[in-house]
């Protein structure tokens, strides 16, 4: 007969109660009596198990028993379909938050006891949490190949390159989720910490990816315009969702927030670190996100991983954040979201691959790699006054993905490269020299300054990275390439410098703005160093601006490094301090000093013995008579450890390629050592 008639025996040997027993979870009375923790957070009648006895009673007690399960079974359809209906049905009147926590008011303080106390099991483990919750995706990240990379390749012109054998580390596996994962089960900031985190970053909202579409009224068009209060009710909600991409875009958005955060922030909860709980965040949408790798792909399950390549861009790892847009570009394509355009009114899905197409073009410009990804159509015609901005943005990042072929050509065409030179100048003239030029308007929205820098930095990048292959060129046909790409890279530090100037610009966390403009700034470098006698005569003025301009910027590393703990700003602000102290001859430290060069990998600084013994005037400086430079001037070297190598695409490593937590000069476990060599005996210093 069926289970319903004749029950099967349950043996008595736990407190769990019926529903907890019949799932295999552990079952909480905090007050000794149900309802217990997990029935509460279901919304269903917490029953006891039964007897042996009645267990195995007569006919109609089993009859009963089996109503009673069928009742019970109906209450737990009806309340899905309320949620389910409610996730679906957003009002402007949105519930508090105590009313979107789990389920009834008589509950309330136990629910949080039982929160607290898992806060507490956590806090238990301490920074050794962060580090576990890490392990899988930063293992992935040691090993990688960018030796394609522009400015990899440019480092490898400037100098001398021994090559070495890469040794693949071992086959690297990923662990994926066993099964869907219940959001509710997992931490959550109470009602005050919440709002503090949101209030702390509710500035930084309107630039980061969009991931509310579809779920907030039609009334309100961005979280932003609703305030904290709204925000957090919403999150919350969405954070409960019995949709997993649902819930892992709340939770990962959250993370963004705990992010960005200032790290002075104090939370209740002061046992656990900011960074401990942005792993645990980030471990929860994970899991939530690969809970639905079976399923059909979806438009909140694309928003999700948007957010998601956001923060592993803004911790330092390109390569996840590569892997996780082009899996999104996949999916994207798969629901046909590149036939939608603003023209034909795709709303949020023309809005979502907008995104990413300039996502991914971008780190395949940064990172060498090659784009197959569709160009929307814009129409130019169409865009009103109120949108110049938009047009200008689409002009630019199409000319990314011409760059972006150029660059996997075997051999660059300079015929190619000029064309692009011609378009990306018809780009430049859709803004007066005004707006390109003049620092940022320090009155101005922040969210409008932001806009106008970023622009202006992809500008920049793009133009520096067009033109780079032929600046080292010997070819006296190259000099317009060569001025060029120093142009664009003292416009790019300047841009970016703008940016970190204003108030609200030092805390923003875009830790690949601070690459960008350190490979700006390791261009000015590896060019001053590349000039010869003649040159560096005919071009003086400009090597007296460029020694601060480096400077400046190195400054201006540093203090974002202090200010937001930022790995990549940091290690950045190291190797030009120590570039620029051995290009000007005053390096006071040990003859090999090994540092890590953000996104690529280890960098080594030889100072020859020479260079020690004798005082050099730095580059850029003015002597008082030629007759003071020595007859044989000493040189130094700067070894770069980021040497091309042979990556073999076998099945272990595709998934581990490009990995590894590059903040962290530990995670970097093969052997590097690029013996690449700057010459500095030609660059004897005239006035």
């Amino acid at each position: 007969m069926s289970e319903g008639l004749h029950p099967k025996p349950m043996r008595l040997g736990t407190r769990s109660c019926a529903e907890c027993r019949r799932r295999k979870v552990r079952c909480v009375f905090p007050t000794e009596r149900p309802p217990c923790q997990q029935c509460v957070m279901r919304s269903i009648p917490c029953i006891a198990q039964q007897s042996a006895a009645q267990d195995t009673g007569s006919l109609g007690d089993s009859s009963s028993s089996g109503e009673a399960r069928l009742n019970q079974r109906l209450v737990e359809i009806e309340t899905n379909v309320r949620d389910i209906g409610a996730s679906l049905r957003m009002t402007g009147a949105s519930p508090s938050l105590i009313q979107l926590l789990p389920a009834r008011p008589s509950t309330t303080s136990s629910m949080e006891s039982y929160i607290y106390a898992e806060m507490g099991s956590m806090a238990g483990v301490g920074s050794a949490t962060y580090a576990t919750t890490c392990d899988e995706s930063d293992i992935e990240d040691k090993a990688f190949g960018f030796q394609d990379a522009p400015l990899l390749t440019l480092v490898r012109a400037a100098s001398m390159t021994e090559e070495q054998q890469f040794n693949s580390p071992e086959p690297i596996t990923r662990k994926k989720a066993n099964g869907p994962v219940n959001s509710s089960e997992f931490l959550m900031l109470n009602d005050d910490d919440l709002f503090m985190v949101l209030a702390a970053t509710e500035q930084y909202w309107p630039i980061w990816p969009p991931w509310q579409y579809g779920a907030l009224p039609p009334d309100m068009p961005t979280l932003h315009a609703s305030g904290v209060k709204y925000a957090a009710e919403f999150l919350s909600r969405m954070s409960r969702s019995r949709s997993p991409s649902i819930a892992a875009k709340a939770w990962f958005w959250l993370s963004l927030c705990i992010q960005q955060a200032p790290k002075a922030l104090q939370l209740s909860r002061g046992e656990i670190s900011q960074e401990t709980l942005l792993a645990l965040y980030i471990k929860t949408a994970n899991e939530l996100l690969t809970s639905t790798i079976r399923t059909n792909d979806t438009l909140d399950g694309i928003e999700a991983q948007l957010i998601q390549q956001k923060i592993y861009i803004d911790m330092g790892k390109p390569r996840q954040a590569w892997l996780i847009i082009r899996r999104a570009t996949d999916e994207a394509l798969l629901l046909r979201l590149h036939r939608a355009t603003e023209e034909k009114e795709g709303g949020r899905e023309a809005a979502v691959w907008n995104e990413i197409w300039r996502l991914e073009t971008t780190l395949a410009l940064i990172l060498g790699l090659p784009s197959t990804i569709p160009i929307p159509d814009y129409n130019d015609s169409r865009s009103n006054s109120n949108k110049p901005l938009h047009v200008l943005m689409h002009r630019i990042q199409s000319l990314t993905i011409s760059v972006v072929a150029r660059n996997q050509s075997p051999q660059p065409s300079y015929l190619v490269t000029m064309q692009i030179s011609h378009k990306l100048e018809a780009c430049r003239a859709l803004k007066p020299d005004s707006w390109w030029n003049d620092p940022p308007q320090q009155d101005q929205p922040f969210t409008q300054l932001y806009i106008q820098q970023v622009i202006k930095v992809q500008f920049f990048l793009i133009t520096k990275m067009l033109h780079l292959p032929f600046m080292l060129s010997a070819d006296a046909g190259y000099e317009y390439s060569r001025v060029s790409a120093v142009d664009a890279s003292r416009s790019l530090i300047a841009a970016y410098l703008g940016l970190r100037s204003c108030s609200k610009g030092l805390f923003v966390i875009c830790e690949s703005l601070d690459f960008q403009a350190f490979s700006a700034g390791i261009t000015l470098l590896i060019r001053l160093l590349s000039l010869t006698l003649g040159e560096r005569s005919s071009d003086s003025d400009s090597i007296v601006e460029d020694w601060p301009l480096i400077q400046a910027l190195t400054v201006g590393l540093r203090r974002t490094a202090n200010v937001m703990q930022c790995n990549v700003a940091r290690q950045a602000a190291e190797v030009l301090d120590l570039l620029t102290q051995a290009a000007r001859g005053n390096y006071a430290g040990p003859d090999r000093y090994n540092v890590v060069l953000p996104y690529f990998g280890k960098v080594t600084i030889s100072i020859s013995q020479g260079l020690k013994t004798m005082h050099w005037e730095g580059l850029g400086e003015r002597q008082e008579s030629p007759q003071q430079q020595p007859p044989n001037p000493p040189f130094g070297t700067v070894e770069f450890s980021a040497n091309p190598f042979d990556i073999g695409y076998s099945s272990g490593i595709l998934e581990g390629e490009l990995g590894g937590d590059w903040s962290s000069m530990s995670d970097i476990d093969f052997s590097f050592d690029w013996t690449q060599t700057l010459p500095l005996t030609t660059t004897t210093i005239d006035n």
